[in-house]
């Protein structure tokens, strides 16, 4: 993980969990989506002046997550204590960035690592590049991917 990383905690929710007694995956999904989105404004903004992202997005463009690989280390069992999403930029191209993000527990035990590309898109949803001081303030704060096991 990285130094930029920023550590939100999540708090689980009952309905979160499933038949097997464990959080769901579409409920891991959502828990990766609110950790992003609490973590985008410390990790995109270009300084004072950057647009604040629950105005508009951070990148003054509409956003859209175009991929997203979960790995799933172990399942989350339904606690009260909170999760722990760690997330950081690990890629940043003109028009597109990901996300390596890590939900543990308050010990460290990691349940899923992932990685998130989203892309800047006009108002018609086409690719637009991101104005290039974010774009540089952004790879100020690059680390590495997170190192998921690919399939032979």
């Amino acid at each position: 993980m990285s130094d930029h990383a920023v550590t939100i905690a999540l708090q689980l929710r009952w309905g979160d969990m499933d038949i097997n007694s464990h959080i769901n995956n579409v409920a891991i999904a959502r828990l990766l989506e609110e950790s992003r989105v609490r973590a985008m404004p410390r990790l995109i903004a270009a300084g004072p002046a950057a647009p604040r992202t629950d105005d508009a997005t951070a990148t003054g463009t509409g956003l859209v997550v175009v991929r997203q690989e979960v790995e799933f280390l172990a399942t989350i069992p339904y606690s009260e204590d909170d999760i722990m999403a760690s997330v950081w930029l690990s890629r940043v191209g003109r028009s597109s960035f990901e996300f390596g993000s890590v939900l543990a527990d308050a010990s460290g035990r990691r349940f899923v690592q992932a990685e998130t590309t989203l892309v800047c898109v006009d108002p018609e949803g086409a690719p637009t590049a991101m104005p290039e001081h974010l774009v540089t303030a952004m790879r100020d704060r690059l680390d590495e991917p997170v190192a998921l096991r690919r399939r032979a």
